[in-house]
C-alpha cells in the first residue's frame, strides 16, 4: 500500500504511540502527522512537517494548570484546559480536558507563529502510581506486554495502589510461565507487594467513548501537576 501516492497520514482520536507511527508510515509509505482535539472543543492542535504540535490559536486559548486550576508557566507539566472563542452561544471557558501536557517556550523551526504544545502525555488516568508514590506513564507497563509472542491485545487497570488487573487476549491458552512473566514485570515497576491479577479474555471492550485504552488507573493522579498525594 506504499505506492498509493498518499502524501501524509493524518491521525487523531487515540494516543499515537511511536510503534504505531512507524508502522503506519511503513505501510503507506508516507509521513505521519498527529492531531490533538476533543469532542467538546474540536481540533486543538495539529502537527507540522517539523514535528511541532501547533495550537489553533486563532480561536482557542490553551492553558496548562495545576491541580488547583492555577496557570503554570511554559515548560511545566499540568492539565490542559481550553477556552474556545468560536462557541458564542454555548461557550467553553477553561474547559478541563483531563489530558496532561506541556506548553513550549520555544518557537517551532517551521517558522509558523502559532504556539506549540511541547508534549501531550495523555489522560491523567493513563499514568500509574507505584506503591512508593512514584508516578510513571502507562508505557512502563505497556512495554511488558506489547511485544510478547502470542499476545493479540491487552488492557491494564490499576484498581488501587495494592491491586492491578491485567486482561490479555492470546492466540493460545495462558500458561503459568506467561502469567509469571507478566506478574513479575508489573511488580518490578509498581512494587513487590502489589497483587497482580492476570486473566485471559476473548476480547477487550472499548471505552464508552469508543476508544481503546491500554492502561487505566483509578488511583488519584492529581500529584502529576502539583496536587497533594
Amino acid at each position: 500500500m506504499d505506492d498509493l501516492g498518499i502524501k501524509v497520514a493524518f491521525v487523531t482520536s487515540e494516543r499515537l504511540y511511536d510503534a504505531q507511527r512507524e508502522l503506519i508510515a511503513q505501510v503507506f509509505g508516507c509521513p505521519v502527522a498527529n492531531g490533538y482535539g476533543g469532542r467538546d472543543a474540536g481540533f486543538i492542535a495539529h502537527q507540522c512537517p517539523q514535528g511541532g504540535m501547533h495550537i489553533t490559536a486563532e480561536d482557542i486559548i490553551v492553558e496548562i494548570v495545576d491541580a488547583h486550576g492555577q496557570p503554570l508557566p511554559a515548560g511545566a507539566t499540568g492539565e490542559i484546559v481550553v477556552t474556545h472563542m468560536a462557541t458564542g452561544d454555548f461557550p467553553f471557558i477553561r474547559y478541563r480536558t483531563g489530558d496532561v501536557g506541556t506548553l513550549s517556550a520555544k518557537a517551532c523551526a517551521c517558522g509558523r507563529g502559532l504556539p506549540v504544545l511541547q508534549d501531550i502525555q495523555g489522560r491523567s488516568t493513563d499514568f500509574l502510581v507505584a506503591a512508593d508514590g512514584t508516578v510513571m506513564h502507562g508505557l512502563a507497563l505497556i512495554y511488558i506486554l506489547r511485544d510478547l509472542p502470542g499476545v493479540k491485545a491487552f488492557k491494564i487497570v490499576q484498581e488501587s495502589l495494592a491491586l492491578t488487573a491485567v486482561q490479555v487476549v492470546l492466540e493460545t491458552p495462558l500458561t503459568a510461565a506467561l502469567r509469571s512473566h507478566i506478574e513479575h514485570g508489573v511488580r518490578a515497576r509498581l512494587g513487590a507487594a502489589v497483587t497482580v491479577q492476570v486473566a485471559q479474555v476473548d476480547a477487550i471492550a472499548a471505552e464508552a467513548s469508543g476508544k481503546f485504552r491500554y492502561v487505566v488507573s483509578k488511583v488519584d493522579a492529581a500529584r502529576l501537576y502539583g496536587g497533594a498525594p
